[in-house]
């Protein structure tokens, strides 16, 4: 399977909230050397924007969008410790607090970005 397959499977695993062979395709991805980065870039947040945009022309609703948050999560928590590998040892870091209210629809965002950060 090519990258942009995957890319492409990941991003209907988000928007049909499959949220099973989200993680495995995932996993798969790893697997393949696909850098975590690209996985989420190029793969899973396409697949939320669709879901946002759907939203916002009501043709799903806060049910599936809380289902396709659990396969983004559940990706996250697979990719969570590679990216934590490509962090730069001895490289200087800020300070950033964040909050977001546990279990909000936004914690996918805010894991999402104190990942990055």
């Amino acid at each position: 399977m090519t990258n942009t397959e995957i890319f492409d499977k990941l991003t209907n695993a988000i928007v049909t909230q499959n949220i099973a062979s989200c993680a495995q395709l995932t996993q798969e991805a790893l697997n393949a050397g696909i850098p975590p980065i690209d996985i989420i870039t190029k793969g899973l947040s396409p697949g939320m924007k669709i879901v946002g945009d759907k939203f916002e022309a009501a043709e799903i609703f806060l049910p599936q969008i809380m289902m396709s948050g659990k396969a983004m999560s559940n990706a996250m928590e697979i990719l969570n410790p590679e990216l934590e590998k490509t962090k730069v040892e001895g490289e200087e870091t800020g300070l950033a607090i964040t909050f977001v209210a546990e279990g909000d629809i936004h914690d996918i965002g805010h894991r999402l970005v104190t990942t990055m950060l």
